[in-house]
Formats: C-alpha cells, sequence, structure tokens
C-alpha cells in the first residue's frame, strides 16, 4: 500500500532535522574540548545538568559525579548560596554575571573566577577559572609596591629631606652674612633658600604619600585627613574627606589597604581623568564599611571599568585582601566613583601584605 501523500517529504524532513542536530551537538563538544576552564551547565534551580572537564589536565572531579546533583549540596554552604544568587541573576537579567570564590581544597586554598552566562530556557552555563596563580602573582606585586614604597619614602624622608635641610641653613647663613655687608648679593642667597624650601616642602609631600606616618601615628582618619590637604596643595584639586564617627577599624592592614586604595584611585582621577573635584568617603552602611572616591572628571570608558590594568588590578586585590568588593562606576553628572565595601572581621594577630 503506497504511503499517504507527503508522509516521504515528511520523514526526509525528520531525517535533516536530525542531521542537523546530531553536526551542532558535534561542534558543541568539539568547542567544550578546546575550553581550558570547567564547564557547567545548570538549571536555575541549581541542578547541575552537565560538566565539562579540559581533557588534557587531570582532575578528580567527573560528570557522573556531579550531574544531576544541586550547587549547594556539591559546594560549602556560603559558597553555594553565592552561586545560587548569580545563577538566578543571569537568568533573571540575561546578562553575564562574573564572581570569586576561595575553596579549601588538599592542597590548600585556590581562587577561582566563575563566569555566568545564559544559556537555554531557565538555564546558565558557567566556565569556571582556577586563577591561584594570577591570584598570586597579584599579591607578589601588591607587597613589592608597598615595600618600594616604603623604602623610598624613608629614604627621601631621611636622605634627600635631611640633606635639603643642611642646604637651608647654609643657605640663611650665607644671607645673613651677605646682607650684613649691604652686599647686592644677599638677595640672590635669600631666593636660594626659599627654592631649597620649597624643594623639601615638596620632598616632605612625597614622603608622607609613600610612607604614611599619619597612618602609623594617628590611624586612617588622620591619614585621610593627611591625604586630602596635601592633594589640595600639590595637585591643585578641591579634596575633601569625610567620614562617619561611627567608623572604627581594628585591623592595621585593614587600613592601609583602604589608604593605599584611595591613593590608586586619587591618581587615577588626576591624572587620567583631570578632574578638579574629588570627595573621599569613609562611612558605616548596616554592617559594612564603605569607602567611596569621586571624582567630577571625564570619567572613564565602559570597557576599562574592569580592573584589567596593573593599578585596577591591585585595587581589586587590595579590595579582595580585606574581604571587600570593588566597584568602578560613572557618576550620573560625570566623573567616576570607586566603591569598596567590606566587612572587617574581629580582631586577630594580623600579617600585612
Amino acid at each position: 500500500m503506497p504511503p499517504p501523500s507527503g508522509a516521504g517529504l515528511r520523514v526526509e524532513a525528520g531525517h535533516d532535522v536530525g542531521a542537523a542536530l546530531h553536526q551542532s551537538e558535534l561542534k558543541r563538544q568539539a568547542l567544550l574540548s578546546t575550553i581550558s576552564e570547567l564547564v557547567f551547565v545548570v538549571s536555575k534551580h541549581g541542578g547541575v545538568l552537565e560538566f565539562h572537564a579540559p581533557p588534557d589536565r587531570a582532575f578528580s572531579l567527573s560528570a557522573g559525579g556531579l550531574v544531576g546533583r544541586s550547587l549547594k549540596e556539591l559546594l560549602p554552604h556560603q559558597i553555594g548560596l553565592q552561586a545560587m544568587h548569580y545563577v538566578e541573576k543571569a537568568c533573571r537579567t540575561g546578562q553575564v554575571q562574573v564572581a570569586t570564590a576561595q575553596f579549601q581544597g588538599r592542597n590548600g586554598v585556590r581562587h577561582f573566577e566563575v563566569r555566568l552566562a545564559p544559556y537555554d530556557t531557565d538555564q546558565v552555563i558557567a566556565l569556571v577559572r582556577d586563577v591561584s596563580d594570577r591570584t598570586f602573582l597579584e599579591k607578589e606585586m601588591a607587597e613589592i609596591s608597598h615595600r618600594e614604597q616604603m623604602r623610598i619614602g624613608q629614604d627621601l624622608h631621611d636622605g634627600l629631606g635631611q640633606h635639603l635641610t643642611g642646604i637651608t641653613f647654609l643657605a640663611k647663613a650665607l644671607q645673613r652674612k651677605l646682607a650684613a655687608q649691604s652686599l647686592p648679593e644677599a638677595e640672590e642667597a635669600e631666593e636660594i633658600s626659599r627654592l631649597v624650601m620649597q624643594a623639601l616642602s615638596q620632598t616632605r609631600s612625597l614622603a608622607r604619600g609613600l610612607f604614611p606616618v599619619e597612618l602609623e601615628s594617628n590611624g586612617l582618619v588622620a591619614a585621610f585627613h593627611e591625604l586630602a590637604q596635601r592633594i589640595r596643595q600639590t595637585c591643585s584639586v578641591a579634596c575633601v574627606f569625610e567620614h562617619d564617627e561611627a567608623v572604627t577599624l581594628e585591623h592595621r592592614a585593614t587600613s592601609l589597604h583602604l589608604f593605599r586604595l584611595a591613593q590608586e584611585a586619587i591618581s587615577n582621577a588626576v591624572r587620567h581623568g583631570k578632574a578638579k573635584t574629588i570627595a573621599i568617603r569613609l562611612e558605616r552602611q548596616g554592617a559594612q564599611t564603605v569607602l567611596t572616591v569621586a571624582d567630577d572628571g571625564g570619567g572613564m570608558p565602559v570597557e576599562d571599568r574592569r580592573p584589567q590594568g596593573l593599578g585596577l588590578r591591585i585595587m581589586a586585590y587590595r579590595a579582595q585582601k580585606i574581604g571587600g568588593t570593588l566597584q568602578i562606576l560613572p557618576r550620573p553628572s560625570g566623573g567616576t566613583v570607586v566603591r569598596c565595601a567590606f566587612t572587617e572581621p574581629p580582631p586577630q594577630p594580623e600579617t600585612l601584605s
């Protein structure tokens, strides 16, 4: 009996669709095999639907042990909650989400960067990259930067500063001798003394920026007041500092990271943004302490707001080091806002890095 009219076309069309789907799946698998990150496909409820690991690296994870289980089951409680937050946000907004996490493995703490993107209806695809080596290098850069700043600041203060002080005394003594003899060269000696004093003042200002004595002596609030004053004097920028009286920081290392972060934000605002006004604010918002540095400069291009440059990467590292988050945002009225929010842990023996 001949097939119904059109049945052959339907079978052929079905075959073409099936072949196309098969070819698409082969291409997808080939693409996944070239990716060096761990790849998860997760439902909006947190269930692992697929898992792929790089074929050329040894991982203790396997699809058989992960697929069908939930992120809350697989991850430590706090990391699981954080993961679900970003999964839900990616599904809801349709935008790529970027997060970082630390995980205690058998060989110590590992640092991971996770990028999540909408993948299918109520699903996301997550690429997990081990950035422990990069984090270590960022830590080394921050430590080297800190040590060099302290060394140069002390050298300026103890070496060049003392040398200029001696020249100032000699120039003043010479000016007095020449004036006592009513010689016209006394005015030139006085001008030399004035210029040396000016150089000494600039040297001390540089030394304070590199070696924050005020921070060591009187704490972060006093150091920020001194920083704002120095920026007003040396950069011709209207710089102000405001703070909540309730803000108290117990950790010296936290204070130093915040101070250096603010310095870098101000430097970017002056050098790149050509800002004329800068506002530093340290305040309490609920359980968090928030540092903001806002300027009225030219702003930062959208593609540059992620911490890619060395200075911005060190800022991001400093925020991460104190358990905080760093945001670099445009101001509606023009300019840029650098915001670091964190919750300081209870006092404990601390190491500075």
